[in-house]
C-alpha cells in the first residue's frame, strides 16, 4: 500500500491559521485555509495567514480545498491562496456563500470553481473517498471529514460540540483522528444553549432601556434565538454591522433564518423610538477598533448608550483580545449601562466539545493514531493527557508542529520531513512581503522614536562640508528636544571626525556612527531610538 502524508501548515500549537494538507499517491487535498488575527497590533499588521508556498509550488497535485465551516480561522486566508493557486473549493452551500462574498471583495468572483456538498454526501478526491459528516458548532453548515485512504480511515473532526451519531456506525477501524483541542484545559463555564437563552431573556425583561447584544455574525442560530427573545418581549430588532447584515441576508436567502420583516427596524429609526421597545444586535465581540460595539463604547456611533440600558457580549473572549474587550466594557459602564459578558453571566455557550464529549468521540472511534489540532501546545498536551487512558493500548499520540510532514505507512506514523511553512503578514495591500525585519523596525520606532542624522562629506579633503543636521521624532518631549538634538549633533561630529581619513567606506562609517550614537542615547535617555545616518559624498 502507498503511504499517506499529513502536513499541518497551521492550526497546531496556535489558535487560528487552520490548514491541513493530506497527500496520497493520487493527489493532494487542503483542509481549511484560515487566518489569525494579531493579538496586539502596534506594527500595522491586519491579519496573519499561513505560508502557502508548499501548495502554490505543487498546485497541480491539489485536487481540492475542503472547508469544514465558515469561520475566519478556517476560510479567511482563501483569497490570498486562490489568487496564486486557483484550486476548486468544496463545502456547505452556506460556507460557499461566505467564500463568494470574500472573492467579490478581491475581484475574484467567477474565477474559482466552488462545489457545494451536503451532509452525508461522499466525493472522490486525490484517491480518497471523503464523507461529509454534519457536526454541531457555533455556526451552520459544519462538517467533520471521514476520509477513506490507502492507509485506512482518517477523521478530521473540524470544530464540533457534540459527537455525531455517524461515528457510531463507522465500520472500518479509524487509523488517524485529528481532533480539536479548544476546551481541553478547562471545561467551559456554560455549555448549554438553553441556559443562555433563559439568562438573556431575564436580562431583557429586567432592562428598562435599550438592549444591545453583540455576538459573532456567523452564529446564525444565536441570532435566530435573539430575534425570538426580542419578539417575545415586544421589542423591535435592529441589525447593525456590515458583516452581520451580510450573514443575515445570506442565511435568510438560504431559508436558515426566519425573520418577519415587520419586527425589524433600520438603524436610523432607533433614536426616534421608545428605548424600552428596542433591541440591537451588532458586531464587535472582540473589541475590534472599528466594530459597532467599539464605536458605541467610544461615543462615536449615532446610537448612544445611556443609564438603564443593558449590553450583552454573547461570545467567547478569544485569548489575546482581553484588553480590547474590557476597554469597551469599562467605557460602556462609564456611560451608565449594565454590561454582561461570559465571565460574570451565562450569556454564551461554547461551540466546542467539552472534555467529556471528546472522550465520547474517542470511545466511538477508537483511533490507532491521535493528533490534537486547533489549539496551542498547552491545549494539545492537555487533550493528549486526557484521552491517553481511553485510547487503545497500541495507540500513538502525535503533537505536531507546523510544517512537519507526517507519513502514515504500515509501520505507523513517522515524521519524515518538513515542508515550507510559517506566517505571512497582511498589511493593507501588501501580503507576504512584510518580513520580520520590517516588523522589527516598526517596533523599534514605536518604542524609542526615530533619529535621522544628515551630513555631506568632501571625501577628497576628508572634511564635513554640511551638517550634521538632526531630525528627531518621538524621542523626547518638546521641552527637551533642542537639548537632545544638540547632544546628538556633538556626538555625531566627534564620531565622524574620529573616522575621517581612515580607509572606511560609507556603509561601514554609517554603521560606526549608528553604534556610537546608540550608546550615547542609551546612556543619556535610557532607551535607544532607531538611528538613520545619511552620509553623502561630493
Amino acid at each position: 500500500m502507498s503511504s499517506v502524508k499529513v502536513i499541518p501548515l497551521g492550526g497546531v500549537r496556535e489558535f487560528g491559521l487552520n490548514s491541513m494538507v493530506i497527500e496520497t499517491s493520487g493527489g493532494s487535498v487542503l483542509i481549511d485555509a484560515g487566518i489569525m488575527f494579531p493579538k496586539i497590533n502596534p506594527t500595522g499588521i491586519d491579519q496573519i495567514i499561513p505560508d502557502f508556498t508548499h501548495i502554490v509550488d505543487n498546485q497541480e497535485a491539489f485536487q481540492g480545498i475542503v472547508l469544514t465551516h465558515g469561520h475566519e480561522d478556517h476560510i479567511g486566508a482563501l483569497p490570498y491562496l486562490l489568487k496564486d493557486a486557483p484550486i476548486p473549493v468544496y463545502s456547505h452551500p452556506f460556507t460557499l456563500e461566505l467564500v463568494k462574498k470574500k472573492l467579490r471583495e478581491y475581484d475574484m468572483h467567477g474565477n474559482i470553481t466552488l462545489v457545494p456538498v451536503h451532509p452525508g454526501e461522499n466525493i472522490s478526491l486525490a484517491g480518497m473517498e471523503i464523507e461529509f459528516i454534519e457536526v454541531q458548532h457555533s455556526t451552520i453548515g459544519c462538517f467533520a471529514l471521514n476520509m477513506n485512504t490507502s492507509q485506512g480511515r482518517l477523521i478530521h473532526s473540524g470544530d464540533f460540540k457534540k459527537t455525531p451519531r455517524e461515528y457510531l456506525t463507522i465500520d472500518n477501524p479509524v487509523r488517524l483522528l485529528m481532533c480539536e483541542s479548544t476546551n481541553a484545559e478547562q471545561d467551559p463555564r456554560c455549555a448549554d444553549e438553553s441556559s443562555i437563552s433563559r439568562c438573556i431573556n431575564t436580562i431583557i425583561k429586567e432592562t428598562p432601556g435599550a438592549v444591545l447584544i453583540s455576538t459573532f455574525s456567523s452564529h446564525v442560530t444565536r441570532i435566530q434565538m435573539l430575534y425570538e427573545l426580542a419578539v417575545q418581549n415586544q421589542r423591535k430588532i435592529a441589525i447593525i454591522g456590515r458583516s452581520m447584515n451580510q450573514i443575515v441576508d445570506i442565511a435568510t436567502d438560504l431559508g436558515v433564518l426566519d425573520f418577519d420583516t415587520r419586527d425589524l427596524i433600520k438603524p436610523e429609526e432607533i433614536t426616534s423610538m421608545d428605548r424600552s421597545k428596542v433591541m440591537l444586535i451588532c458586531t464587535g465581540t472582540q473589541g475590534e477598533v472599528y466594530s459597532v460595539l467599539s464605536l458605541i463604547s467610544r461615543g462615536w456611533h449615532k446610537f448612544k448608550v445611556k443609564n438603564g440600558d443593558s449590553v450583552i457580549i454573547s461570545a467567547r473572549i478569544i485569548p489575546g483580545n482581553e484588553i480590547a474587550i474590557f476597554r469597551c466594557v469599562d467605557k460602556l459602564i462609564d456611560f451608565g449601562a449594565r454590561v454582561y459578558y461570559p465571565d460574570i453571566a451565562d450569556v454564551h455557550a461554547t461551540g466546542h466539545a467539552t472534555r467529556g464529549e471528546v472522550l465520547e468521540t474517542i470511545k466511538a472511534l477508537s483511533p490507532r493514531i491521535f493528533m490534537p489540532i486547533h489549539g496551542e501546545l498547552r491545549q494539545m498536551k492537555a487533550l493528549a493527557d486526557r484521552v491517553a487512558d481511553v485510547l487503545r493500548t497500541d495507540s500513538q499520540i502525535v503533537l505536531a508542529r507546523p510544517g512537519q510532514i507526517w507519513t502514515i505507512s504500515e509501520d505507523g506514523m513517522q515524521m519524515t520531513g518538513e515542508a515550507p511553512h510559517g506566517k505571512c503578514f497582511v498589511d493593507g495591500e501588501l501580503t507576504g512581503d512584510i518580513q520580520d525585519v520590517v516588523l522589527r523596525d516598526r517596533r523599534h520606532i514605536s518604542e524609542g522614536g526615530l533619529v535621522v542624522v544628515f551630513m555631506v562629506l568632501d571625501s577628497s579633503k576628508s572634511e564635513v562640508v554640511l551638517g550634521p543636521d538632526i531630525m528627531c521624532k518621538g524621542v523626547v518631549p518638546a521641552s527637551m528636544e533642542q537639548e537632545t538634538m544638540d547632544m546628538i549633533r556633538t556626538q555625531a561630529s566627534l564620531a565622524l571626525h574620529s573616522y575621517l581619513g581612515k580607509d572606511l567606506n560609507m556603509q561601514v562609517m554609517q554603521i560606526r556612527l549608528r553604534e556610537a550614537l546608540g550608546m550615547a542615547l542609551k546612556s543619556r535617555l535610557g532607551k535607544k531610538p532607531m538611528i538613520i545616518p545619511i552620509i553623502m559624498e561630493m
